[in-house]
């Protein structure tokens, strides 16, 4: 091959190169890659759902039946959740009082619920786990720690594993969706994904029972008095047992975004919006502290940041680590992303999420100076605690490493209800420093209304507060 051959070879896998080059760079204009963080409990999941229903509808809608089975599970669990609290409310061991003796017979009535919670446990796990757990046996009706369960009964941790055949049924679900045109579906083994266990019927015969036992003022009290919100605890749905027990039900878009269940890897959404055509890649990364080390390789080429704090939990502690507040750990780790060299040039979005349930506990009476000394004796009003929450994490960010190059957004929501999430969408359309964002939150401010939203950005040192109230936007 002589040098001019050689030139017209190496100049064509150049310029195939610039091609290839100028149709990534053009694909990457069109594409927002956006980092979702926050402790476990914190919303993550609820706020990808909430994009998800706003972005693609279609495959929300079309998954919609496979989250039943989680419905049904988060509602299992805080029955018993109840029970093993009132368990040291009432003499079990020899009950001789008529309380002891009814509590007695109303537990041993729910017991069927425990084959359905095993049976759903099984579906979420992976195929490995299901075997080894089956040829040792089940542990006492309660399931295997093998399968998303701890030796001591935990509320939490119930996990779905990406291999589980319910994940493998919802991707059949969205699959048969969008080949349905073409007329082709997906096949997935019977033996793997039969539901002739259908736990409907359990929770139907069990549906009097459940309400009797939420609906006992005897057992309301004392719930109260051991200081326990099990309303606050996501995937709470005892307040609609009839509801979710009736025959053909079929979970409302508010259910699937209440419902409570962990992944175990990092996952990836994407989605396009519908006005701009605008992709978004949205990864969700475990909260626990044992998986934040995973964060860093996701920091490279994200265009947004979104952190999570739920400030109702300023009275709980990590479940990973008891001896560490959740308020506490939120603050940490607010401080050490904003101390992070490599997103100090990244739009951040600070969601002090779940405002619902830290009103809802200021109104019972819980104090946040006693979990949070440096709170004083100001008033422990729901409009004060947010306050001074809010000026504590926008302290925490000016006081760090990071410069006044990107803007960051505050937000106070409820995530579990339906909110104008197209409001926080224009933050990831258009690049740092533009004023698109916020004079579009403006535009859209209503009357009156719960303030859901508080939009701070600040930008080349200067702080810009706006309250914006958005009417009746909690409600559907």
């Amino acid at each position: 091959m002589n040098t001019v051959e050689s030139k017209i070879i190496s100049d064509t896998i150049d310029q195939a190169l610039r091609a290839e080059k100028a149709v990534r760079d053009m694909t990457r204009q069109k594409q927002r890659k956006i980092l979702v963080l926050g402790q476990s409990e914190s919303g993550k999941s609820t706020l990808i759902k909430q994009f998800r229903l706003l972005h693609s509808a279609e495959t929300f809608s079309a998954e919609r039946q496979s989250w039943k089975s989680i419905v049904y599970l988060n509602i299992i669990r805080s029955i018993w959740k109840v029970i093993e609290i009132l368990s040291s409310r009432f003499n079990l061991t020899n009950p001789t009082d008529v309380e002891s003796q009814n509590f007695a017979r109303l537990r041993l009535r729910l017991m069927p619920l425990r084959s359905v919670e095993l049976s759903i446990v099984k579906s979420l796990s992976s195929p490995r786990e299901v075997a080894q757990t089956w040829s040792n046996g089940p542990n006492n009706g309660r399931g295997s720690p093998g399968i998303g369960m701890n030796k001591e009964y935990e509320y939490e941790d119930v996990v779905v594993h990406p291999d589980s055949i319910w994940q493998r049924l919802r991707q059949r679900c969205l699959y048969n969706t969008s080949t349905s045109k073409a007329g082709t579906s997906l096949s997935i083994e019977h033996e793997e994904v039969r539901e002739t266990d259908d736990p409907s019927r359990t929770l139907e015969v069990c549906a009097t029972d459940m309400k009797k036992l939420w609906s006992c003022p005897v057992a309301r009290q004392y719930l109260k008095k051991t200081g326990l919100f099990i309303e606050e605890i996501s995937g709470f749905f005892l307040n609609d047992i009839e509801r979710i027990t009736s025959p053909g039900y079929i979970p409302t878009d508010d259910d699937i975004l209440r419902t409570r269940v962990k992944t175990i890897r990092p996952t990836e959404t994407i989605l396009t919006c519908r006005e701009s055509g605008v992709e978004w890649k949205i990864y969700d990364v475990g909260g626990a502290r044992r998986q934040r080390a995973k964060w860093a390789p996701f920091f490279d080429d994200v265009d947004s940041l979104v952190v999570m704090a739920p400030v109702s939990a300023f009275d709980q502690v990590l479940s990973e680590d008891p001896s560490v507040n959740r308020l506490k750990d939120s603050f940490d780790m607010w401080r050490e992303l904003c101390n992070t060299t490599i997103l100090h040039k990244i739009p951040v979005l600070l969601f002090l999420n779940k405002i619902d349930l830290l009103e809802k506990k200021l109104h019972e009476g819980v104090k946040l100076s006693k979990y949070l000394v440096s709170y004083g004796d100001r008033p422990n009003d729901f409009k004060s605690v947010l306050q001074f929450l809010h000026a504590r994490f926008l302290r925490l960010r000016t006081e760090s490493k990071a410069p006044n190059l990107a803007p960051c957004y505050v937000h106070h929501t409820s995530l579990v209800v339906r909110i104008h999430l197209d409001l926080l969408g224009l933050s990831f359309e258009y690049k740092a420093g533009s004023s698109d964002y916020t004079n579009y939150c403006r535009a859209c401010t209503g009357q009156g209304g719960w303030p859901l939203h508080t939009i701070v950005n600040i930008t080349n040192g200067e702080h810009q507060i706006a309250m914006e109230y958005l009417e009746n936007s909690y409600m559907v």
